[in-house]
C-alpha cells in the first residue's frame, strides 16, 4: 500500500506484482506514464502496459506458445484504455507483414467499439457492456500477420431497458446528433418522436449534442479507416434507425398485441427494407412460425415444440417490442464485428497469438453511492469478472503450488482461502459439479442460473421460489456453520446479498421479475429473419453470411477468419457451446450466459496467462451536472484541480487488493521461483555456448531429444551449478528426464 501511495503521488499509475501489472489510474484522461518502453529490451523495463506487453512477446517468440493479457478491475478502471495501450504497442513493436494490422486501425476498432458496446454510466462515460477479445497473430519472425476481434456477453437488453441514472449505447445519440440533412430525412429522422420507450433522443445540456455529434464524426472516420464502404455504413444507420422507430412505437399494455403507433412502427419497417405486415408478425405472432415449424419438422422436433409451448411462454406486447429491438442490435453488433476482422484478416502462417481480453468490469451500485440493488444483467458482468478471477486464482497458486509439488521443491506456502470459486458455485453450479457441499439438507445444490432454467418451465413458480431454493442450497445459517458465507438473503422482500471478491464487496440484488427475464425472447429469436430475408441489398448482403451460423453460437461475434489461428479459437468456442452440459437448453438467456464464459476461457485457458489488475482510487461520483465529469470526493477538503494527484480512498483499495488476492500472490512470488524454463526452450537458450553441440544438432535428421541433450549440454558447459545459499535452484532432475516424462520445470530462479 506505501509504494502504490508514494507512485500514486509522483503519478506513476503502474507498477508491477510479479508476473502481473497493477494500474492506478484517476478518473478522466489517461495519466503521464513513466516514460517510452524501450522495444529492444527484455528485463529492468519500467512498469507499464507496454512492458506487459513486451513480456508477452518475447514469451511466444522464445517458448513458441499463445499469450493472453486479461485486465481485471472494477468498472470504471481503466481496463479498455490499458488494453488499448497493449495492443498499440505490439503493433508498434513488432510490425506488420503487408500493412494490414496499423496501430491506425486498431484506434479505429476501439473507437468504433466504445460507440457500439459502451455507454455512460454514473463512474464511467465509457463503460464497456461487452467482452472483448482482440487476438494478435504473429508468424515465426516475430511480424504480426493478421488480427481477429471475438465479442460475447454483449448486454443487448440495455437497448430497451436502462437503470435510473444510466444511458444506452454511445452510437444512437451519436447518429440522432450527427446525421446529415439528406439520410435523416430517408430514415424519418428529421422530426424525433415527443417520447420513446427506449428513452433515445435525449440530451441533458445542449452541449452533450454537440460532443455526441463531434464523436459521430469520428466515428465515421473511424469506419472508413476500417475498409467499410459508404453502403455498408448507410445499412448500419437504418438497422440503428429502425430500433429507434420501434422505441417510438411502443405497444399496446392492454388488449391485443400491437404496436401503439401505426406510423412510427411503418418507418422502422421502411427502415428494415420489409412490409408493415412482416416486422407486425415477426414481433407479436410467434405462434404462427412456431405452427409452421411443428408441421415441416419431424416427430422428435415437433414434440419438443409442443412442450414448449405447453409450458406457456406468455409475453405481453412490451417485451415483444423489446426483444425485437435487442435482437436487431445484436446482429449489427455481430455484422460489425465481422466487418473490423475483414479488414484485420490475412492468408499469411502464423506461429503462435496474443489475445487482450477485455471484460466489463465489476458493478455495484454502492460504488456510486447508490441505495438501489443491481440488476440481472449486473449479475452477469459480476459473475464473468468472478470467472476470470478463478482463473487467476488457478493459474497463480493451483498450478505454481502443483508444479512445485511435481519437482520437489519445497515452498512454505499454502494456498489461500477463500477461493473465487465459492461465488461462482452461487451463480452456475449444476447436480453434476462437486464444487461446493450443500447446506441445509439439499442433496442437490443447484447455482441460480439452472434454478431460473428450471422454474421457468413450472407452471405457478415465482421469484420467491428461486430465492427460496438457492437460499436452502447455499446460505449458512446457525452458529455451527464454518467460513465465510457465499450468499445471504436480506430483510427486503426477493432481495440477496453474494459475497463477491473473496467476501470483501458484498453486491445486494434484487431477484424481482428475474424468473420472467428468464424465459426465451421468441422476438429477439425471428429479429435476424427479419435482417436476412430484407428487400434491400445492403441490409441483405450484410446479414445473409450470418444465416449459416448455428442458433447456438449467435450470441458470439467474430467467429469468421481464415488464417490458422483464428480458425483454432472459432473451433474451440464452438465445442465450448457443443460440449457445455447447458446446451441442452440453448434458448434459455441464463444458459446462454454460462455458454459464453465457457467459450471465453476454453480460448486463453491454454495459453500463458498475464493480468492486468486495474484499481479504482476512490468511488466516483457523478458531479451535480448530470451527466459531466466525474469527480472523487474530497476528503479533508482537499480541492481538486489544483495539479496534483487526486486523493487516495485507502479503504476502497484495501477492499480491491483483498479481493483479488494481490497481495498473497505477491508473497508466493517472493518465497517461490519466479520463472522456470522447459527443456527445449533451455536447449534453445543455451545451445549457442557449444558450438560443436549446436552444430550437431542442426546436422541432426531425426528430432532432438530434449531429454538427453539438455543434461550433456549441463555437464559439458557447467550450466546452472549455482553456489550454496544461492537465491538460485537450477538442476535437471535425473528422475524426470527418464521414465519418458517431460518435466514442467528444469531451472528456476527467485527475483
Amino acid at each position: 500500500m506505501n509504494t502504490l501511495l508514494h507512485r500514486y503521488r509522483e503519478q506513476l499509475p503502474h507498477t508491477f506484482k510479479g508476473p502481473d501489472l497493477i494500474v492506478l489510474q484517476p478518473p478522466g484522461p489517461p495519466a503521464p506514464s513513466a516514460g517510452k518502453v524501450p522495444s529492444g529490451r527484455r528485463d529492468g523495463l519500467p512498469a507499464h502496459p507496454g512492458s506487459l506487453a513486451q513480456r508477452a512477446y518475447w514469451a511466444l517468440l522464445s517458448q513458441r506458445r499463445d499469450q493472453s493479457i486479461v485486465a481485471l478491475g472494477r468498472s470504471g478502471s481503466g481496463k479498455t484504455t490499458c488494453c488499448e495501450q497493449v495492443l498499440e504497442h505490439l503493433v508498434a513493436m513488432a510490425g506488420s507483414v503487408d500493412g494490414r494490422v496499423s496501430v491506425e486501425k486498431i484506434r479505429a476498432t476501439f473507437t468504433v467499439l466504445r460507440a457500439f458496446g459502451s455507454v455512460s454510466t454514473g463512474h464511467s462515460c465509457n463503460a464497456t457492456r461487452v467482452a472483448m477479445v482482440m487476438s494478435l497473430d504473429f508468424n515465426a519472425t516475430g511480424r504480426v500477420t493478421a488480427a481477429q476481434l471475438q465479442t460475447m456477453l454483449l448486454e443487448k437488453s440495455r437497448v430497451a431497458r436502462q437503470p435510473e441514472g444510466e444511458g444506452n449505447f454511445e452510437v444512437f445519440s451519436q447518429m440522432l446528433a450527427g446525421l446529415d440533412l439528406d439520410l435523416r430525412t430517408e430514415l424519418h429522422l428529421h422530426q424525433l418522436a415527443e417520447s420513446s420507450s427506449f428513452g433515445l433522443g435525449v440530451w441533458p445540456k445542449p452541449e452533450d449534442k454537440q460532443k455526441a455529434a463531434a464523436a459521430f464524426a469520428q466515428l465515421r472516420c473511424a469506419l472508413e479507416t476500417l475498409g467499410i464502404s459508404e453502403g455498408e455504413q448507410r445499412a448500419i444507420w437504418r438497422v440503428l434507425a429502425a430500433i429507434y422507430h420501434l422505441g417510438a412505437a411502443g405497444a399496446c399494455k392492454v388488449g391485443r398485441k400491437q404496436f401503439m403507433r401505426f406510423e412510427w412502427a411503418n418507418h422502422a419497417a421502411e427502415a428494415l427494407g420489409c412490409e408493415y405486415e412482416e416486422l407486425n408478425t415477426a414481433t407479436f405472432k410467434h405462434h404462427l412460425r412456431q405452427i409452421i415449424e411443428q408441421v415441416t419438422s419431424g416427430p422428435s422436433r415437433r414434440r419438443l415444440e409442443e412442450e414448449e409451448t405447453s409450458s406457456g411462454l406468455k409475453m405481453t406486447g412490451v417485451e415483444c417490442v423489446e426483444g425485437m429491438a435487442s435482437g436487431l442490435y445484436q446482429e449489427l453488433f455481430a455484422a460489425v464485428v465481422s466487418l473490423i476482422n475483414r479488414s484485420f484478416s490475412s492468408h499469411h502462417l502464423s506461429m503462435a497469438s496474443i489475445m487482450v481480453v477485455d471484460p466489463p468490469g465489476f458493478q455495484n451500485p454502492r460504488h456510486q453511492w447508490k441505495d438501489r440493488a443491481a440488476t440481472f444483467e449486473e449479475l452477469c458482468h459480476n459473475y464473468a469478472h468472478e470467472r476470470l478471477q478463478l482463473l487467476c486464482y488457478q493459474r497463480t497458486f493451483v498450478s505454481t503450488l502443483e508444479r512445485y509439488w511435481q519437482e520437489g521443491i519445497p515452498v512454505p506456502f499454502d494456498l489461500p482461502e477463500p477461493s473465487p470459486g465459492t461465488t461462482v458455485a452461487v451463480v452456475d453450479q449444476n447436480p453434476s459439479q462437486v464444487r461446493l457441499p450443500a447446506v441445509g439438507g439439499a442433496e442437490d445444490a443447484r447455482g441460480l442460473f439452472w434454478l431460473l432454467d428450471e422454474e421457468v418451465w413450472v407452471e405457478g413458480s415465482s421469484d420467491g421460489v428461486v430465492l427460496k431454493r438457492l437460499c436452502a442450497a447455499f446460505e449458512k445459517k446457525g452458529a455451527g456453520t464454518e467460513g465465510t458465507p457465499a450468499l445471504r438473503s436480506c430483510e427486503q422482500p426477493l432481495q440477496f446479498e453474494i459475497f463477491h471478491q473473496l467476501g470483501q464487496d458484498p453486491v445486494r440484488y434484487d431477484l424481482t421479475g428475474w424468473l420472467h427475464r428468464a424465459k426465451p425472447n421468441l422476438s429477439a429469436l425471428d429479429a435476424p429473419q427479419v435482417l436476412q430475408q430484407s428487400k434491400r441489398e445492403e441490409l441483405r448482403s450484410l446479414f445473409q453470411p450470418r444465416a449459416k451460423l448455428p442458433p447456438v453460437c449467435r450470441a458470439v461475434a467474430g467467429l469468421e477468419g481464415t488464417s490458422q489461428q483464428a480458425l483454432q479459437r472459432s473451433c474451440a468456442v464452438r465445442r465450448a457451446f457443443a460440449s457445455s452440459f447447458a446446451a441442452v437448453k440453448r434458448k434459455a438467456p441464463c444458459s446462454q450466459i454460462k455458454l459464453q464464459m465457457d467459450a471465453l476461457t476454453s480460448v486463453i485457458r491454454r495459453s500463458q496467462l498475464h493480468f492486468i489488475h486495474c484499481l479504482v482510487p476512490g468511488p466516483a461520483v457523478e458531479s451535480r451536472g448530470g451527466q459531466g465529469s466525474l469527480t472523487p470526493p474530497q476528503p479533508g477538503g482537499d480541492k481538486s484541480g489544483t495539479g496534483g494527484p487526486l486523493p487516495l480512498d485507502i479503504p476502497a483499495l484495501r477492499v480491491q487488493l483483498a479481493g483479488s488476492h494481490i497481495l498473497e500472490a505477491l508473497r508466493l512470488h517472493r518465497t517461490g521461483y519466479a520463472d522456470h524454463l522447459g527443456l527445449a526452450q533451455f536447449r534453445r537458450r543455451f545451445q549457442v555456448l557449444d558450438p560443436l553441440l549446436m552444430k550437431k544438432l542442426m546436422l541432426a535428421s531425426e528430432g532432438v531429444d530434449e531429454r538427453k541433450v539438455c543434461p550433456l549440454l549441463q555437464t559439458r558447459q557447467h550450466l546452472l551449478r549455482s553456489p550454496p545459499n544461492s537465491p538460485w535452484r537450477g538442476d535437471i532432475r535425473p528422475d524426470w528426464c527418464g521414465a519418458g516424462k517431460s518435466p514442467p520445470l528444469v531451472a528456476a530462479w527467485k527475483s
